[in-house]
């Protein structure tokens, strides 16, 4: 299974997500992707950043590993979020994506994927 790099961006109490709908299925994940060949883990997560969200961020800590993923703290302090890359090329009503800011008190509530992420989230202080 092919490495991938993901973001954690928390501003202002408010976490980046990405909406789903596929195939009648409702779900949340968080931006990140694979890492192409040559590439590092961190290059990865900052390139799958700025593709995914438009959004230019730093790295902070390496937060999580799950199997192949990794979770970094990211920062991205300015900008306005907006769908791009191959996200934004595959958006259809079949197969949906939205950028959303959901509020970290409503993490709980949210079907985040997967499980492990999310559960690793809301034993977070933030």
């Amino acid at each position: 299974m092919r490495t991938r790099a993901v973001a954690v961006i928390v501003r202002d109490n408010l976490l980046l997500t990405m909406h789903r709908r596929k195939n009648g299925a409702e779900y949340y994940t968080l931006p990140g992707g694979g890492v192409d060949e040559g590439e590092s883990i961190e290059e990865a997560c900052l390139r799958e950043i700025h593709e995914e969200t438009g959004l230019t961020a730093t790295l902070g800590d390496r937060l999580l590993v799950l199997g192949n993923e990794y979770y970094f703290a990211a920062d991205a302090p300015a900008g306005e979020a907006r769908l791009g890359g191959e996200e934004a090329r595959l958006n259809s009503p079949g197969n949906q994506y939205t950028l959303v800011w959901l509020p970290l008190e409503e993490l709980a509530a949210t079907d985040l994927k997967p499980a492990a992420a999310k559960e690793f989230l809301l034993s977070r202080a933030w």
